[in-house]
């Protein structure tokens, strides 16, 4: 019997729905939904890419087997049809990749004679057999019959149909590769991060839970059960030493390396983003797991949200402010997925950590609907002078309507580089009503809080048994409030709560 219920399902998808998703892909290596799953998606507005169940394999051709995955998915497809969140159906998971860019025919020294077989299976399968079921039983919804459709090594994989990217992660190319590497429909790309520590704390005792300064075997043998990569640990590690300092203990690591999946996928998502309208998709991999691991999620298998899933609401609302270094300069471009026109106000200003203002620029934007707008550039040496930019950034931030629609801070060195103050983060709670919009969570709290100097990527740590916030992992402004929303299961008395409040550097 499956272990998912329909409570997991509907705390899936309301975390997807929470971070503005419109779209989720059932993976051909996995399992087909159960109906709850599709019914929460057609009343929460959210589209469903519908593998069916093959990937990374080739298939046999017999009579038996056709007649087997003929029968599976006229069943499915019955089953499903009627939903209206089925956005499409896709024949496999990358299968016509694997043949054509993994090396099996070598491999596994296969003739021309069994080469062509295999092939020839493949497409009556994928070609002919599944698309004409769909022609007969759901002739209304597209038919895609492999993902990708041509494979990430490939140029021709940025030009047309779908692309999975993986020179980052498997390749261990610089995140910034994400710009340049832009498909018609970004449909895979990923960067592992551990889950949360409350989530370790299920599956480890006290002495799994340490960091060895150095060499291969950096974790725990438990730690280690819990990755299944076979270079995983050493490729976040890789990475994270490329723009972090390494973490002073084992908690620490854990945090830096969710801000730096955070980074990864936010560059991919910002670059897919920009390029409107030749690229109008982006699914990254993956939403959720299937056990308690580290793994590509943004939600851990006990869901608790990763710093990307946080990052992922803004990353996903209508409007964003993205600024990107190309050269000498730095151009900002503000996309909007709304489908009216926005007359709005950019505002830019250059502050040190501890809270100077050493330069402000804001001039009115004329939006137009559904677009990517380079809106604004400027070269860095000539505008900082002899400033130095490890101690300050730049916060961006779009206003209309007195209203902040978007806001993004840019650094202009890597997070290591940065010379960033010690600072107290005061975290100030009320009590705001029992009325809450999450039914599992229906006593909503508000958290103030204030910092008289910058403090980078803030986590907040509540003494709760079971809690949600609208916000985490955030940038805190030098004597700027900031409010966000605590959701608990039951009502505490407010002075009895308790956050702590951790920020980059408190990791060193």
């Amino acid at each position: 019997m499956p272990s998912v219920t329909i409570d997991d399902y509907r705390s899936i998808i309301d975390d997807a729905v929470a971070v503005n998703m419109n779209m989720l892909r059932v993976w051909g290596g996995g399992v087909y939904a159960d109906d709850a799953f599709y019914d929460l998606c057609d009343e929460k507005g959210l589209l469903v890419w519908q593998d069916f169940m093959f990937a990374g394999a080739m298939v046999p051709g017999d009579s038996d087997f056709v007649e087997n995955v003929s029968r599976e998915v006229i069943d499915q497809v019955q089953r499903l049809r009627h939903h209206p969140s089925i956005a499409l159906w896709c024949g496999n998971n990358e299968i016509d990749e694997a043949w054509h860019n993994w090396g099996w025919q070598a491999q596994y020294k296969y003739t021309s004679a069994v080469q062509d077989e295999l092939w020839g299976n493949y497409k009556k399968l994928f070609h002919h057999i599944i698309p004409g079921i769909l022609a007969q039983y759901d002739s209304s919804r597209f038919y895609w019959p492999s993902s990708p459709s041509i494979g990430w090594g490939r140029k021709e994989s940025l030009l047309q149909g779908d692309s999975h990217y993986w020179g980052i992660w498997w390749g261990k190319e610089p995140f910034e590769n994400y710009n340049s590497k832009v498909g018609r429909f970004m449909s895979e790309y990923g960067f592992q991060a551990l889950p949360a520590i409350a989530t370790i704390e299920k599956f480890t005792d006290a002495q799994d839970r340490r960091l060895e300064s150095k060499g291969p075997n950096r974790f725990s043998q438990m730690m280690n059960a819990h990755q299944k990569h076979p270079t995983g640990f050493e490729t976040i590690d890789e990475y994270l030493k490329r723009d972090y300092k390494v973490p002073k203990d084992f908690n620490s690591y854990v945090y830096v390396s969710q801000l730096l999946q955070r980074d990864g996928i936010a560059t991919a998502i910002e670059a897919h983003r920009r390029a409107k309208p030749y690229c109008m998709g982006t699914l990254y991999w993956q939403l959720n797991d299937c056990w308690p691991v580290t793994s590509w999620s943004s939600r851990d298998y006990y869901g608790n949200w990763k710093a990307l899933h946080f990052e992922i609401k803004k990353l996903f609302q209508p409007v964003i402010v993205s600024i990107q270094e190309e050269g000498d300069l730095c151009k900002v471009t503000v996309v909007s997925d709304l489908p009216k026109a926005i007359n709005g106000r950019l505002q830019l200003t250059i502050l040190k950590f501890i809270g100077d203002s050493i330069w402000d620029f804001s001039k009115e934007v004329q939006l137009s609907g559904n677009s990517g707008t380079p809106v604004y550039e400027f070269s860095p040496e000539t505008l900082i002078g002899k400033s130095n930019t490890n101690e300050i950034f730049l916060h961006a931030r779009l206003v209309a309507e007195n209203a902040v629609l978007a806001y993004s801070n840019y650094f202009f060195e890597k997070p290591k580089d940065l010379s960033l103050p010690s600072t107290t983060i005061s975290c100030k709670i009320n009590y705001l009503h029992d009325q809450s919009t999450m039914q599992d969570y229906p006593f909503v709290y508000t958290v103030e809080c204030s910092s008289a100097m910058f403090a980078k990527d803030v986590f907040l740590d509540v003494d709760l048994t079971s809690y949600k916030l609208s916000d985490n992992f955030f940038d805190l402004l030098p004597n700027e409030k900031k409010m966000l929303y605590l959701y608990s299961q039951k009502q505490d008395d407010q002075n009895l709560i308790h956050v702590k409040a951790t920020s980059l550097i408190d990791c060193y």
